[in-house]
């Protein structure tokens, strides 16, 4: 056999090891219509969410931007999100709205600081805010996964980067991890890890991750004033 060969299948090997490794930790649950307002109450941003603030810290290839974010929902589902400083500068100010593409929050500039007006930024930004107030969740049927040591169970929603994975206890607590499972590995891109305590509607902590990108950005509630 030609060394070529072997060499890309052993590849090709290595390739399918690699790309179920994430998903090899779950076995097939069922199928859930998310719907049902049981499974609206486990939400990150939940029924009766109107406005919230968050102390904000945003780390990105070395840079550190810190502030307040603020959240706030308009009627048919779109969304303002502004971050700014104390003294006034504003990082940025976006809107959201719901995209014709499957689980997508469009994203459109107000303003944006001159050091964070890269597109790879921008549309980090614009995929988390979509996983987080993802308009999958309000309606259909999903499959769900339950983990093979039974601590939790996912639920997997096909999104316009590759697949978003909701994880919760027992689907009753409210989620406490978003993951985007990049397609071709299917190994976490994004990770997001949600608290479980919730207040104005909202998650009380959200850290987001995205090794590839070298970003990080923490909010939390528990440091801002009550709204």
């Amino acid at each position: 056999m030609k060394t070529s060969l072997i060499r890309s299948l052993s590849f090709l090997s290595l390739f399918l090891l690699l790309s179920g490794c994430y998903m090899s930790q779950y076995k097939t649950g069922g199928k859930i219509d998310f719907g049902r307002q049981e499974y609206q109450e486990i939400r990150p941003f939940q029924d009766g969410f109107d406005k919230v603030l968050y102390q904000a810290k945003l780390s990105v290839r070395g840079n550190t931007f810190d502030g307040l974010v603020m959240i706030k929902k308009f009627p048919s589902d779109t969304y303002r999100i502004a971050f700014f400083n104390e003294l006034g500068l504003n990082f940025f100010d976006f809107e959201l709205r719901r995209s014709a593409k499957k689980n997508k929050m469009q994203l459109y500039i107000n303003n944006i600081y001159a050091l964070l007006d890269r597109k790879i930024l921008i549309n980090s930004l614009e995929k988390y805010f979509s996983m987080l107030l993802s308009p999958g969740l309000d309606e259909g049927i999903y499959k769900t996964f339950v983990a093979r040591d039974g601590r939790h169970v996912l639920v997997q929603l096909g999104s316009y980067k590759g697949k978003d994975a909701y994880i919760s206890k027992n689907l009753i607590e409210p989620y406490e991890q978003i993951l985007n499972i990049r397609s071709l590995k299917r190994n976490p891109g994004i990770r997001m890890i949600i608290s479980a305590q919730s207040l104005n509607h909202a998650p009380s902590k959200i850290a987001i991750e995205q090794p590839g990108l070298r970003m990080q950005f923490v909010l939390d509630q528990s440091r801002t004033r009550p709204q």
